[in-house]
């Protein structure tokens, strides 16, 4: 169940990710500033991607869990 839950999550964030990316498209006009605003978004996004992996690989391998994300049982 947690590596849908987790699933779930990474799609969300990978939802917001893009949204995010495609509105600094538009409404940054200046190149650099784009670049900039984009690539702070793919460092946020990538930072956590990796979380979320670490929560699950420990969550998978039964050492309990990661503590970057708390989850009560159903």
């Amino acid at each position: 169940m947690i590596t849908l839950k987790l699933l779930g999550l990474w799609l969300k964030i990978t939802g917001l990710a893009v949204l995010t990316v495609v509105l600094e498209g538009v409404l940054i006009r200046g190149f650099w500033w784009t670049f900039l605003a984009v690539g702070a978004t793919v460092v946020v996004y990538i930072g956590l991607t990796v979380g979320i992996w670490k929560e699950w690989h420990a969550e998978r391998n039964g050492a309990g869990t990661y503590q970057v994300i708390h989850y009560t049982r159903d």
